[in-house]
């Protein structure tokens, strides 16, 4: 026990001191060391940790809920009460705060709140043995028998094992001059209680069997960069429960960060075996697959992450791409019009959907998203550089409009002095039939082009200031040439 506390004391002081750590990750070591402390019943500096970790992340349910539990456990009422409360706000799903809330009623004799408390998780989780249990107790405490009945016979129905509530039972047919019931039922009291679920706390029990102190050894270590040192505590939480799908998932996030991306590739397929939709897995692995152009597997691990969260647009903008590298354009081209669809800031996606429509020779309708784009988001370069390109050079010709395309380009240029957007300035002029200004300026971007490391740049540039130095008409060819 010692051991295990002093060496994450050591990681949160390091955590701490590394100036690169912020709030969310300092939250989370001081929350981390929190639940070692609560798990071991050190409460007093379980509540520090939980308190700094609250300061650091105030919306953060854990810490409130935990500290909730403290305040309840050492007769902190109101605060627990005030805790509690808060809790449920922020996680309005969590059955196990309802209940922990109307427990605390109970104690306090406030019936009402009470019932109310119990209602509320029978809401969230409508099969929750806890709730009609305490529904049964605040029946019991108005001398309501038949209902106390009712329902502490629903909860032993659904937590047979909790032989606890027989003694309630027996109590609820006492009030209703059964004797005979409630002779049998106390004969079969035991101290098993009936409690709802609650992951949170019921987790730190883990913690004090090893596996998590190590996940969060690792994640510590993996925060501050020290990968080797991640992979290693990684492995001792996959020693002390091999089927954890955190330590295999964890282990090859630092094994790609030190290089050893076979090893992480079979830690992320192990994670897979364990929990086929790991999104988490299925995307790490993909993208090692895209690294090494095995594109159709990568294709493969992203559709899984889009069908398990269709909002995942990291994922789905990654999947356009392995679409488009092995010729599924049809198939990319969907993919960039979701991720435009379901978000209009998404430049990225745009420009992607609009280079993909062109592809297709569909130039009317890369046009209209590009003025969509435009309109929505002037401030995207990029996007207001591709418009210039197609209002000047579209191989459709009577899409083009070389004014407002010399106008754009040349705002786009201004801002990023980019030769690529230079180029743009060129192609507009050259689309006004300004054919000398359009040579003059391309000779002027041609001698500020560094040729070594652009010479495709360079050859393209170089062939059109070609056609610009042959003069009128320069502009850029059309379907029709």
């Amino acid at each position: 026990m010692r051991e295990q506390l002093e060496s994450l004391e050591e990681s949160l002081v390091a955590a701490v001191k590394d100036q690169s750590s912020n709030d969310t990750k300092l939250s989370e070591a001081y929350g981390g060391q929190g639940e070692v402390y609560h798990a071991y019943s050190l409460y007093g500096p379980a509540r520090e940790c939980y308190v700094n970790a609250g300061r650091l992340a105030p919306k953060d349910f854990r810490w409130i809920y935990l500290l909730a539990k403290l305040d309840h456990l050492e007769g902190n009422v109101e605060e627990a009460r005030r805790r509690y409360l808060l809790a449920a706000a922020l996680r309005p799903d969590y059955v196990a705060v309802q209940v922990s809330l109307g427990n605390l009623y109970l104690e306090l004799n406030d019936l009402q709140a009470a019932k109310a408390s119990f209602t509320a998780a029978l809401k969230i989780h409508e099969q929750s043995p806890a709730a009609y249990y305490g529904l049964g107790q605040v029946a019991l405490s108005t001398r309501s028998y038949a209902e106390a009945l009712d329902y502490f016979e629903r909860a032993l129905a659904l937590a047979p094992e909790a032989n606890r509530i027989h003694y309630s039972l027996a109590m609820a047919y006492r009030g209703l001059n059964d004797a005979g019931k409630a002779r049998i039922h106390l004969a079969q009291q035991g101290s098993v209680g009936v409690r709802a679920a609650d992951p949170l706390v019921d987790g730190l029990q883990e913690l004090i069997r090893g596996e998590r102190v190590y996940l969060i050894r690792g994640r510590l270590a993996l925060e501050a960069k020290r990968y080797a040192e991640a992979a290693d505590e990684f492995r001792k939480a996959i020693a002390s429960k091999p089927d954890s799908v955190a330590a295999h998932i964890n282990l090859g996030a630092a094994l790609t960060q030190t290089g050893d991306l076979k090893g992480a590739a079979e830690e992320f397929e192990k994670t897979l075996r364990l929990d086929p939709n790991n999104t988490n897995a299925h995307y790490n692995l993909a993208i090692l697959l895209a690294n090494e152009n095995k594109h159709e597997q990568a294709i493969v691990h992203l559709q899984a992450v889009s069908k398990t969260n269709p909002n995942d647009l990291g994922a789905r903008t990654l999947l356009g791409h392995e679409l488009t590298k092995t010729g599924r354009i049809d198939e990319a081209l969907d993919e960039f019009s979701r991720i435009v669809q379901a978000d209009l800031n998404n430049e990225q996606a745009l420009i992607e959907q609009v280079k993909l429509l062109q592809a297709k020779g569909r130039h009317k309708e890369a046009l209209d998203s590009l003025e969509r784009g435009y309109a929505r988001n002037p401030q995207h370069g990029r996007t207001a550089a591709l418009l210039a390109q197609v209002l000047a050079a579209s191989p459709q010709v009577e899409l083009r409009n070389g004014d407002r395309a010399l106008r754009l380009a040349q705002l786009a240029y201004e801002a990023t002095g980019s030769v690529e957007h230079g180029a743009v300035v060129g192609m507009a002029l050259a689309e006004l039939g300004r054919c000398k200004e359009a040579a003059e300026w391309q000779r002027k971007i041609i001698a500020q082009t560094e040729p070594a490391p652009k010479e495709v740049l360079v050859a393209r540039l170089k062939a059109d200031l070609q056609r610009y130095e042959q003069g009128p008409p320069c502009r850029p060819l059309g379907d029709n040439h």
